[in-house]
């Protein structure tokens, strides 16, 4: 009895490992595709689509900024929808720091845009995969640096 006992215990945790074990398996995205992705991110960005920014990250991805924690790609497209809003543009980034970490690249680096004539910028960090050949952004954070800095 006791043994039944442990062997379903054993079966139960090994079913809720395979789900990182999975994801351990998939290859982390390479840089030159990690660089394309932003550059087309920031090119969606300044022609102000939402919609294929949101496509950049997983349909469960999460997105944190200052105005609050977003969840999957619906709620994401919407945030981006408003940061599009605000009449930034000549957005770009530049990544300071990207280390693999099994399937995932860490990401962290410093955007820049603009509204009117003055240059706004902050910081970012992402957790990027590979989804099925494609690179996309599992987590991102995101904040605007604190003035004079």
């Amino acid at each position: 009895m006791a043994r039944g006992k442990f062997l379903i215990a054993g079966v139960a945790l090994l079913s809720m490992l395979h789900p990182v074990w999975a994801q351990d398996a998939r290859p982390a995205p390479d840089d030159a595709a990690i660089q394309t992705m932003q550059k087309q991110f920031a090119e969606a960005y300044n022609r102000k689509d939402a919609d294929a920014m949101a496509n950049f990250f997983v349909e469960n991805g999460f997105r944190i900024t200052p105005t609050g924690i977003f969840q999957g790609r619906d709620a994401i497209r919407g945030d981006l929808q408003n940061a599009l809003s605000l009449g930034l543009h000549d957005y770009s980034v530049r990544r300071t720091i990207s280390r693999k970490e099994g399937s995932l690249v860490f990401d962290v680096g410093e955007w820049q845009a603009k509204l009117g004539d003055r240059p706004f910028h902050g910081y970012y960090s992402a957790l990027v995969v590979d989804e099925g050949g494609q690179v996309k952004i599992l987590e991102e954070t995101v904040n605007v640096a604190a003035p004079g800095r």
